[in-house]
């Protein structure tokens, strides 16, 4: 059926009726196309048109594909123990890149040890990828000393030390109330209510013997006067 409408559209065109005008006569010596060629022609153009229909999408998703390395990845290698300049070499090998997120001290770690890393290890990423390193620093972080001085016992002060994350290195006396609390010392210094100081450091504590305080001197009074 379509062909029959082919047909009619191109002797319409022969004689001028589609865009309805009259169009010169050809000359008589001209041979006109025969309709089997100009089907072929126009099939081949419809097919011509098909394939880039077809094709254009399948280019267009190979260049995606390739532009993006669609289902390309790396496996995170385990770089926790490892020093940053030899995590930073693992990681290249792997195409993958690295950023420092935190310094944090760790005890019994070395200085630029990586402690932490994300994502985890075994963890598929893509090229290119950021891996998030949280370095160790021997730098103690500091914390503030509790408020225990003149204001506990020894018993209640102990609890509230170490839970600050100080150690107790010593017990000192000096004559006072019995085991209340007169002072604390760090690194033979005298500390204040509430002073930072290196997290983890030995603190001396001063407490009372029970022993009474020395008496301060009578004042005296020069005979001279009359009292």
């Amino acid at each position: 059926m379509w062909l029959l409408f082919f047909e009619f559209y191109m002797n319409m065109e022969d004689t001028g009726l589609q865009s309805g005008k009259k169009v010169a006569k050809k000359p008589k010596n001209k041979k006109s196309v025969p309709f089997a060629k100009r089907l072929r022609v126009v099939l081949l153009n419809l097919l011509a048109m098909l394939l880039v229909l077809v094709a254009l999408p399948f280019l267009a998703l190979e260049w995606i594909d390739s532009y993006t390395n669609h289902g390309e990845t790396y496996e995170v290698p385990d770089v926790c123990g490892v020093m940053l300049d030899d995590a930073i070499v693992l990681l290249g090998d792997r195409n993958l890149s690295y950023t420092v997120v935190e310094r944090r001290y760790k005890p019994n770690a070395k200085e630029s040890e990586i402690v932490v890393q994300y994502p985890v290890p075994g963890t598929r990423v893509k090229e290119g990828r950021k891996i998030g390193l949280v370095v160790n620093t021997t730098v103690k972080p500091k914390r503030s000393v509790p408020s225990v001085i003149d204001n506990r016992t020894y018993r209640e002060a102990e609890s509230h030390i170490k839970a600050a994350g100080f150690v107790i290195e010593a017990i000192d006396t000096i004559p006072g109330e019995k085991d209340w609390v007169y002072e604390l010392r760090y690194d033979g210094k005298q500390l204040v209510n509430g002073e930072a100081i290196p997290q983890g450091a030995p603190i001396t504590v001063v407490i009372g013997s029970g022993s009474a305080k020395a008496e301060e001197d009578e004042p005296v009074f020069d005979s001279i006067f009359d009292i």
